[in-house]
């Protein structure tokens, strides 16, 4: 099968008569596809796409839609939107009543249970006959959290790592030079420190006051560094009962707690959106997709660093998006053509490269986004990441996952706001998540 791809210069030429060229669709659970054969003209099939975009990046999905259906006549792409906790709630009700799309959206925490669950089928032997989709251009990183089985039940189209972000404005007032290549976590503690000063009208700390957190985001900003890992590289126990995990969990701990250089939960509720956000922190936890709400609501100078080394080396998550062909596609091969265009080099160029919307899985359109304006100086760290140390986050290959994340957050939430010690934390986690990963396997068998 030809890979159907659309140049940028194509792109463009229709942007001016798309954005009326589709219709948006209700928040509502469509109708089961029809065959390509049945209830449609020998000459066109409808594909369904079930989408998560809100209304602003619609229209940028309608110039696609418009241009790739000039390009495709013979296929008619009718979109769904919902917002991204409806979408993973409706999802499985659409699958339990066979009525889900051609073609769905799927976070990466949802790619291994929607394909044990049926929900996704593999997309192999699509990917193995069109050549021309060169799938070996899309991160390692990011395609393995689509793999199920050794084959690949969705493609990413985008992929993130969570690397330091900085405020240049706090760092220039307090005469600090900004964090740089070589830093380790112990510098980023001292910064913290030495940024802080909740005395004045404003007060500013240095670091926001979250953790690295024990999800599939940054557990391994926090736990890798120092040694240690929150999980087996099965996914079937927790390795959280170590001095070096207690050592990496406490720093974060402290920074709140012990030194004042971040706020607390009750301090951060003060703020609309975070304390980062509004200017008053000096670091953070940033992550690639972070990049289009900064740029449009932090109203000072930013930008991003390397995530700093611990004694065990340099270490970052990272974590993605991307989309799978349901079982209830009736039009799976004509789902692929448009994914194909979709997830290829020009595709993800224009969608998220050079809308500054998120960092394209595939190497070769990086480029788009960190030229895209909303991308910071030094946006070039995040892919520095990507080639040479960043780790898809995991849980990511387990039934338990959702429970994994349940109890870490919890455990997380009461650290965060000193209700509990980091002993009693990490104690709490292995108790409970041994249990969860006993009950997944009994699942899984």
């Amino acid at each position: 099968m030809a890979s159907t791809t659309l140049s940028r210069r194509r792109f463009l030429a229709f942007s001016g008569v798309a954005a009326g060229a589709a219709a948006l669709a209700a928040c509502a659970p469509p109708t089961a596809p029809a065959a390509d054969s049945g209830g449609m003209t020998a000459e066109s099939v409808t594909v369904s796409t079930a989408l998560t975009w809100e209304a602003a990046f619609q229209t940028t999905q309608q110039e696609f839609d418009a241009n790739f259906m000039e390009e495709n006549p013979d296929i008619i792409l009718e979109p769904v939107y919902n917002t991204w906790s409806d979408h993973n709630q409706v999802v499985p009700t659409w699958a339990a009543a066979d009525t889900l799309p051609d073609i769905i959206y799927v976070h990466g925490s949802r790619a291994f249970p929607w394909a044990f669950e049926g929900i996704t089928v593999s997309m192999q032997s699509h990917i193995d006959a069109d050549p021309g989709f060169n799938v070996a251009g899309v991160w390692e990183e990011a395609l393995r959290l689509y793999r199920f089985e050794g084959e690949q039940h969705g493609i990413p189209y985008d992929h993130g790592p969570i690397i330091l972000g900085y405020n240049k404005d706090i760092f220039d007032a307090a005469g600090v030079a900004y964090p740089s290549e070589d830093w380790t976590i112990e510098d980023l503690v001292e910064t913290s420190i030495a940024l802080t000063n909740t005395e004045g009208d404003i007060p500013i700390w240095g670091w926001r006051g979250d953790m690295p957190n024990f999800g599939n985001g940054t557990n391994r900003n926090m736990l890798n560094t120092y040694g240690a890992n929150l999980y087996n590289d099965e996914e079937t126990a927790i390795e959280l009962d170590t001095p070096e995990a207690r050592v990496a969990v406490q720093i974060w701990v402290d920074l709140i707690h012990k030194h004042g250089a971040a706020p607390t939960p009750a301090e951060s509720e003060a703020f609309e959106q975070n304390a980062w956000i509004a200017g008053q922190c000096g670091m953070s936890l940033f992550a690639s997709w972070s990049t289009p709400t900064q740029y449009a609501f932090a109203n000072y100078a930013w930008d991003v660093a390397p995530w700093p080394a611990g004694p065990a080396g340099q270490s970052c998550g990272s974590f993605g998006s991307g989309f799978s062909i349901t079982k209830n596609s009736g039009n799976p091969a004509a789902a692929w053509r448009f994914l194909s265009s979709y997830l290829s080099t020009e595709g993800m160029e224009f969608m998220w490269g050079s809308s500054g919307r998120g960092s394209p899985a595939r190497a070769d359109a990086y480029q788009s986004w960190l030229d895209s304006e909303p991308a910071s100086d030094n946006a070039h760290y995040f892919l520095h990441a990507l080639e040479n140390y960043a780790v898809t986050g995991r849980p990511y290959q387990t039934l338990a996952a959702p429970q994994l994340l349940d109890i870490t957050g919890r455990y997380q939430t009461l650290l965060r706001s000193g209700e509990i010690d980091v002993e009693s934390a990490i104690t709490g986690i292995v108790e409970e998540a041994n249990a969860a990963f006993a009950d997944a396997a009994e699942r899984m068998s």
